[in-house]
């Protein structure tokens, strides 16, 4: 029996094993490149140990793809054959992984929130908790889940930034942007390759319509990237938003070609960011060109993955945007449901994904109607998909586009006011609320929200 870097218990043949396991966890941590290169070391030293397999495991799990299910569900079985003589904690998170491996997202959070109670420096266990409630749509959940191990973390204990990056992510997705933005750049200052913290604080700077210094924050930060993984193509995202709000289509469109879809890769988040970024360009009326057609071909093999709901809707909307409607079609009627399948994500497939997608294919058919009484209803309940409060947007600009179309002008003025109430500095909603107001003959009104976006654009 040996000890992790910040003192955990661990069971395997070495020093050097466990070494390698550090060097793993802090490079997962850092979401960097090199991660798989530290696990086959990790390997490479002992291939007995029990939480090798179990962070194998659970890496299989994150892709999020039906290719790799069943190697996780290997990497659960050899960690139950080299089990028979490890600790509690290491038995609890044989357990989270099992829970996993059924797509029970619930019961392997709970897992992990149980080994955090007795094993508050477990930044395993916390790391993965803050993914699922993040992917449950649990704001409050992935705050309180930080805030309950901090008092046990202190500047001497390895890793300690990148959990304060975690809590200033759940801050502001729970709503609490001031302390997320204090938390965060302190985080960042003291650890500034951590990408994780920086798009914490880009989140901060998104959500309050704080786009030019959205766009001095990432740039500047821009070139500690380099030994990231595919989440720096998330973040370059993060930049093309801000320069979206400010209605800088031409370097949307370049960062889409040279930094976030560059690398044509069918990760589920790759596409999700190319989607939503090609829709929010195609609905404020840039021309994509045939930028649809790639994404399109790459949703087409992922059809019957029904793995997360937040990852089907963009699959959905990528095929129904090229005019694959059957193929969309097939999607939707090959989700999983409450009663066919006994996973977490099950009833939200049913609940929320079904009428989602279904309100994405109409509104590429024009039925902007059908997308208003399909989606109206969910407004309050999406979160549910996971996903952040940034990417979610992209389902109300959906609804609003919608009741501009269908001339639901009072509805739409409703819910922009919504809108330009929580963020007054956003361009797009001081446009559309200019479109609502002149559907309904207030010129007047009209021309004050578009001097709003003007000045906004302008300063």
């Amino acid at each position: 029996m040996f000890k992790d870097e910040r003192g955990l218990e661990l069971t395997a043949a070495s020093e050097a094993a466990v070494t390698h396991f550090d060097a793993t966890i802090n490079a997962y941590l850092g979401l960097r490149l090199d991660t798989g290169d530290h696990l086959k070391a990790l390997f490479a030293a002992d291939s007995s140990m029990p939480m090798a397999h179990v962070v194998n495991g659970y890496f299989f799990k994150l892709f999020c793809t039906p290719v790799l299910e069943a190697k996780a569900l290997d990497r659960l079985a050899s960690a139950r054959a080299l089990g028979g003589d490890i600790t509690d904690r290491e038995a609890l998170h044989v357990e989270a992984l099992d829970a996993w491996c059924r797509n029970d997202l619930v019961a392997a959070t709970g897992r992990w929130e149980e080994i955090l109670l007795d094993y508050p420096q477990d930044v395993l266990a916390l790391r993965l908790a803050h993914f699922t409630h993040f992917y449950l749509g649990a704001a409050d959940q992935m705050r309180d889940s930080i805030a309950r191990v901090l008092p046990h973390w202190d500047e001497a204990t390895p890793g300690y930034w990148y959990v304060q990056g975690f809590h200033a992510f759940g801050l502001e997705e729970a709503g609490d942007y001031a302390a997320a933005e204090t938390i965060g750049r302190q985080a960042v200052g003291k650890n500034p390759e951590d990408i994780w913290t920086t798009h914490a604080v880009a989140h901060v700077y998104e959500m309050q319509g704080r786009h030019r210094e959205g766009v001095k924050w990432l740039t500047d930060l821009s070139a500690n990237w380099g030994a990231c993984n595919n989440f720096a193509y998330h973040t370059w995202w993060h930049l093309a938003l801000y320069h979206l709000e400010l209605e800088q289509f031409d370097a949307v469109l370049d960062l889409y070609d040279t930094r976030f879809r560059n690398v044509e890769s069918d990760d589920y988040l790759d596409i999700s960011n190319a989607v939503a970024m090609l829709w929010r360009l195609g609905e404020q009326g840039v021309n994509v060109e045939n930028r649809w057609r790639e994404l399109a071909d790459k949703s087409e093999t992922r059809i019957n993955d029904h793995i997360l709901v937040f990852a089907d809707a963009h699959y959905v909307m990528a095929l129904a945007a090229d005019n694959r409607f059957d193929v969309a079609e097939r999607l939707v009627g090959s989700m999983p449901d409450r009663i066919s399948a006994q996973t977490t994500e099950a009833p939200i497939f049913e609940d929320i994904g079904r009428p989602l997608c279904e309100s994405v294919i109409a509104y590429e058919n024009g039925d902007f109607l059908k997308v208003m009484g399909l989606l109206a209803p969910l407004r309050y309940e999406i979160r549910r998909i996971g996903g952040s409060n940034a990417q979610r947007d992209l389902f109300q600009r959906l609804l609003i586009s919608s009741a501009l179309k269908a001339g639901e002008f009072r509805y739409a003025r409703a819910l922009l006011s919504e809108r330009t109430t929580l963020n007054p500095n956003g361009v797009w909603g001081w446009n559309r609320t200019a479109e609502s107001l002149d559907g309904l003959g207030e010129r007047e009104e009209a021309a004050r929200a578009r001097q709003a976006a003007n000045q906004l654009l302008a300063n």
